[in-house]
């Protein structure tokens, strides 16, 4: 397999805003009846470049918000840590009439970008880049700290 094939199995996957928030609610209510979480579950993730570019693409783009969520793991019958990302911007720059212009909002779905001159509706994604450690460990790096999840 080259390099370039084993890249386009980790193409950038967007994700309906009511997944997104199902998965989200996933991780915020993780823990119900009071059964810890291992933090070896969610170590930290691994994104492409080439995942960013195309975050970045959306237009507006100034920064990038990540949520944690869970989402189920087909393979192995549970739920898993993801990331999902989204493009965010000063509000001011998304409606100049904004009453909290410094505030950054995250850019999801259909919105109506107000130029001052114009108004035009964008559809913005929410990504989901689940690529997490584990299982895209590196049990060598100085960073990877105790012993490996058996999970």
């Amino acid at each position: 397999m080259t390099t370039e094939s084993k890249q386009d199995e980790w193409v950038p996957f967007s994700v309906p805003l009511e997944t997104a928030q199902s998965w989200i609610s996933n991780w915020i209510d993780a823990d119900p009846e009071g059964k810890q979480l291992s933090p070896t579950e969610m170590r930290g993730f691994v994104v492409r470049r080439a995942d960013f570019v195309e975050l970045l693409k959306q237009d507006d783009t100034e920064f990038i918000r990540m949520y944690i969520g869970r989402k189920e793991d087909l393979k192995e019958g549970r739920l898993r840590p993801c990331l999902l990302l989204v493009s965010a911007a000063h509000q001011k720059d998304i409606d100049p009439t904004a009453s909290d212009p410094d505030m950054i909002i995250d850019l999801v779905g259909p919105m109506v970008i107000n130029t001052g001159n114009e108004a035009m509706e964008e559809t913005y994604n929410v990504f989901d880049f689940s690529h997490g450690c584990p299982p895209y460990c590196d049990p060598e790096s100085p960073l990877f700290i105790g012993p490996a999840d058996e999970n």
